[in-house]
């Protein structure tokens, strides 16, 4: 259950990145700097979640 957890939390890391690419957004241009920053708290937010569930996992005594 872990493991899907962990890729759930990777995928939301590369989601964080395309939305840092969207910078040109073409319906609404004011809303590219909200975009930035959502983008990066995501990024940082699941990279440190990702960071969490690989300790936990390296010091538990069930991992092969």
């Amino acid at each position: 259950m872990m493991y899907y957890t962990a890729i759930l939390f990777f995928l939301c890391i590369l989601v964080g990145f395309a939305l840092l690419k969207v910078k040109a957004l073409w319906i609404l241009p004011s809303l590219a700097p909200f975009f930035e920053i959502v983008a990066v708290l995501v990024i940082v937010i699941f990279a440190f979640a990702l960071l969490y569930i690989g300790f936990k996992t390296l010091f538990s005594k069930n991992w092969r």
